[in-house]
């Protein structure tokens, strides 16, 4: 890059990654500064899409242009790579109780849920379902590594994005902008996951984390192509591959794996199957989902130092959410449209 950066972004997991991405779409001058030592849940997550979620079945507000953003996005980004990046996939849902049961009937009569919710049955060859399951649909997983290993790859590749690590204290505002080391910019985009909660100008937001771990494993029984949702869930990666999560904890927020996480997660497993599954272990990954107290994003900039952004709070939701909202947020940088009422921090400045 010759001329000096517009937007700095610090962070390059999925949400940062995406936005310098828009950003440059748009004509804007951008630098990704990516920490190498500093983990990011971007690459533990399974990048899961699931329209429906929580026991309560709560369809995600706005479905269908989310929806609509991330297959446009995530496709338009396969065919300049050259490489599948999201699998759509359908989902089992085991209904595991009564108060499930309760939801699944109360939402299959909304019409609203009709495009999402499939048909019952009583039981599975593969999936252990006592009290019978379901369908989901317009449900798949991204490959967030893949993506951000081709992203990346392409940044530098145009001289776009630096390895450091920022420290807070080493930024300043100056008039023409903003300072990082002898980098001048007109503005700094803050995407640093749970690492939000000890930025300085934005410590203030509700934070609401939690730490999550995921396996990968392989078995010698033919896996079916469908995802296995019983809180815990199966993603098929390939006949024999697949991952299995995810923990939580809100407590320990580290991304340290644990023996107590993988032995949780493999009785999950076994209660999920039929028939118990002989497996091997390929890969433990933790993480910690930078998640808000209302469920909401933050995206922004900070009320006293306007030339200060921040793009986060995804939660487990990041592959869904993040093309529209990134869309919002440079169209928002560049040319002054409207932020998301609901993901603007603005509503905590009253």
């Amino acid at each position: 890059m010759n001329a000096s950066p517009e937007s700095l972004i610090v962070g390059s997991g999925l949400a940062g990654s995406i936005l310098a991405y828009r950003l440059m779409e748009r004509g804007e001058r951008v630098l990704l500064i990516d920490d190498p030592c500093t983990p990011s849940a971007s690459r533990v997550a399974a990048g899961l899409i699931n329209p429906v979620t929580g026991q309560r079945l709560v369809l995600q507000k706005n479905i269908e242009t989310l929806l609509a953003s991330a297959h446009q996005l995530y496709h338009h980004l396969e065919v300049k790579f050259g490489r599948k990046l999201l699998h759509d996939r359908e989902m089992l849902r085991v209904i595991r109780n009564d108060n499930e049961t309760t939801a699944w009937q109360k939402r299959k009569s909304d019409p609203a849920y009709t495009p999402y919710l499939g048909d019952y049955r009583k039981h599975d060859d593969f999936v252990n379902a006592p009290n019978g399951l379901f369908s989901q649909h317009h449900t798949g997983f991204l490959d967030t590594n893949a993506l951000l290993d081709l992203l990346h790859l392409h940044f530098r590749d145009q001289n776009m994005m630096v390895s450091a690590k920022v420290n807070h204290d080493d930024i300043s505002i100056v008039p023409e902008g903003v300072r990082w080391q002898a980098i001048e910019a007109k503005r700094i985009i803050f995407c640093e996951g749970w690492r939000g909660s000890l930025n300085p100008w934005f410590k203030h937001l509700p934070f609401q984390s939690a730490k999550g771990e995921i396996m990968t494993l392989i078995t010698e029984c033919p896996l079916p192509e469908h995802i296995i949702n019983s809180g815990n869930w199966i993603i098929p990666i390939d006949q024999q591959r697949f991952k299995l999560g995810a923990s939580y904890d809100w407590n320990q927020l580290d991304e340290n794996i644990t023996d107590s996480a993988c032995e949780e997660l493999i009785a999950a497993l076994n209660k999920m199957v039929v028939h118990p599954l002989t497996c091997s272990v390929l890969e433990h990954k933790a993480g910690i989902r930078p998640g808000s107290r209302d469920k909401q994003l933050f995206i922004g900039f900070h009320a006293k130092h306007p030339l200060v952004g921040i793009f986060n709070g995804l939660g487990s939701k990041g592959s869904l959410l993040t093309p529209w909202y990134s869309d919002m947020f440079a169209r928002h940088i560049t040319d002054g449209d409207a932020l998301p009422d609901d993901a603007n921090i603005a509503r905590f400045d009253g």
